[in-house]
């Protein structure tokens, strides 16, 4: 049998804000929404439109083009 690859927590957080520093505002991006396909948009400034400085760093604040949606 193979052995695991389970990450630990360390790992999964370093790995989580790896990820986060991936993206600067301004970047256009895919987004994906769960029942949607991906859609063109940008990262945004969650302080810009009043919400708090997320918690979870896997989740990254986008305005999506054409809806004008976040």
């Amino acid at each position: 049998m193979a052995p695991s690859r389970r990450k630990s927590a360390a790992g999964k957080a370093a790995a989580a804000a790896a990820a986060r520093r991936q993206w600067k505002v301004g970047d256009l991006v895919l987004a994906k929404v769960k029942g949607f396909p991906a859609w063109p948009a940008t990262v945004s400034e969650p302080e810009k439109w009043g919400y708090p400085n997320p918690a979870d760093w896997k989740k990254i604040l986008v305005y999506f083009f054409g809806t004008q949606q976040m």
